[in-house]
């Protein structure tokens, strides 16, 4: 059975539901945390929010969630098991997102300036998909949309090869400083992992939970995308 299916059946309030509704409320909160930060290193905006607080919001709503998972299973250990075993899994990978949040966050402390010039504006549009990546698993979660989970998926597919062909561009730069092409290839891997793990929650709609975080026709993934 894939998550999606549970969420058909649950009817009234349980444990899982609550556990489910407290994983939407973390995608949301990374995707703030994913625009603001994005917004201090790319645009040099002044940091009027403490990221730090924010994602010790999140790893408290993770510990919630895995409280609640272990509660289910003291109280009904054969019901609706492979949910809990779905929501366990995907909400280390949200919270994780909120991990690479503080990293361009701490990245535009070693780069106060804002960035333009060579690859940029490439970037932004990689940054925009993420974005849109991070919209519709939201989306699919809220909805128990299978099929816009799958849509996701197929985006991030292509966002991982993005970043590494603009990777690969930079590691055979001659021209730019050091700090530049690192400051790049830096802000192209944290894109590129956000994306990974938003492929990973997305997947829990469209796969059996065997095959979480795998393509969906079951081959695996590269394990570092």
């Amino acid at each position: 059975m894939l998550l999606a299916d549970f969420f058909k059946s649950w009817k009234k309030t349980t444990l899982l539901s609550e556990a489910t509704r407290l994983c939407e409320e973390m995608l949301e909160i990374g995707l703030q945390m994913y625009q603001y930060s994005l917004r201090v290193l790319m645009d040099n905006e002044k940091e009027a929010e403490d990221i730090y607080a924010i994602d010790r919001r999140m790893n408290r709503l993770e510990i919630t969630v895995r409280r609640k998972i272990a509660e289910h299973f003291a109280v009904n250990p054969k019901q609706d098991y492979v949910a809990a075993l779905f929501l366990s899994s995907i909400v280390a990978d949200i919270e994780r997102i909120g991990d690479y949040c503080k990293n361009l966050v701490e990245l535009a402390h070693h780069y106060p300036e804002k960035l333009s010039g060579p690859y940029i504006d490439r970037i932004r549009e990689i940054e925009k998909e993420v974005t849109r990546e991070y919209e519709m698993t939201i989306r699919a979660f809220h909805e128990g949309d299978s099929e816009l989970a799958r849509q996701a998926m197929e985006l991030q597919a292509k966002l991982a090869r993005d970043c590494d062909s603009l990777t690969d561009k930079l590691l055979a730069e001659t021209d730019m400083p050091g700090r530049d092409a690192v400051i790049r290839a830096l802000l192209l891997r944290f894109l590129k992992r956000v994306a990974a793990h938003l492929k990973n929650a997305a997947s829990s709609l469209v796969n059996p939970y065997h095959k979480l975080g795998y393509k969906p026709d079951g081959s695996p993934d590269d394990p570092d995308e």
